[in-house]
């Protein structure tokens, strides 16, 4: 995170997104250009599992990497309609929903993926300095889709 003299957060150029999703299709109904301070992002990390949208430049390089979280939520909670019997969680069909990200957007980007993270098996050995080609059992990232940035 960027600081000032003073040893103070500053704020940093970010974008609030907005996605929709039914199934496996997912589109971005909104994007915003804020100025707050972003907490989280860490491409590192983007070894865990789970869902991640990315800032990219024109060549596709990944320039920050923000956890999606509650996208793609899997089930539904149903609330009963007598007070005091339980809540239950169900799986719909055919998920869909919303979810919103917060991402750093430097000068460089023009666009954003949605990426899902596969685990990594767990006998994997990763190399301690990272590795230029695929290593059988890695975590594997898909993009799910990407859509170009238009902030002003």
């Amino acid at each position: 995170m960027p600081s000032n003299e003073n040893n103070q957060a500053s704020t940093t150029r970010a974008a609030r997104l907005i996605f929709e999703y039914e199934g496996a299709q997912v589109r971005l109904v909104s994007q915003q250009l804020v100025d707050m301070v972003v907490t989280g992002f860490d491409i590192a990390r983007a070894h865990q599992a789970g869902v991640y949208v990315d800032a990219r430049d024109a060549d596709g390089m990944t320039l920050t990497r923000v956890p999606a979280r509650d996208a793609f939520a899997t089930s539904t909670e149903i609330f009963p309609e007598r007070a005091g019997d339980a809540i239950v969680r169900v799986d719909p069909a055919k998920v869909k929903g919303a979810f919103t990200v917060v991402i750093p957007v430097p000068q460089a980007a023009n666009r954003v993926a949605v990426v899902r993270v596969a685990p990594a098996q767990p006998e994997t050995q990763l190399p301690a300095g990272g590795a230029t080609s695929r290593v059988v059992g890695a975590p594997e990232a898909t993009d799910l889709a990407t859509f170009p940035l238009k902030l002003n």
